[in-house]
C-alpha cells in the first residue's frame, strides 16, 4: 500500500516537473539554478522573497 502510494506520488511530481519550465531553450551554464538546503523558515521566507519575479517552488519532504 505505501509502496504504490510512493510510487503514484514520485511519478505525478515527475509528470508535473516536466510540464514546467515552458519553451525556453537556454542550454547556458547562467540558466542553470541551485539547490539549496533550508534550515529555518526565516531562510525559507528570505529565499522566497528573494526570488519574488520568478517561478518557484517548494517541495518539502518528510521521513515519516
Amino acid at each position: 500500500m505505501i509502496r504504490s502510494a510512493t510510487i503514484t506520488l514520485v511519478a505525478g511530481v515527475a509528470f508535473a516537473a516536466a510540464g514546467c519550465g515552458g519553451n525556453s531553450t537556454k542550454t547556458s551554464a547562467t540558466s542553470q539554478q541551485r539547490l539549496t538546503d533550508l534550515h529555518t523558515i526565516n531562510q525559507l521566507q528570505t529565499a522566497f522573497q528573494k526570488a519574488s519575479d520568478q517561478p518557484r517552488l517548494i517541495v518539502l519532504l518528510s521521513p515519516t
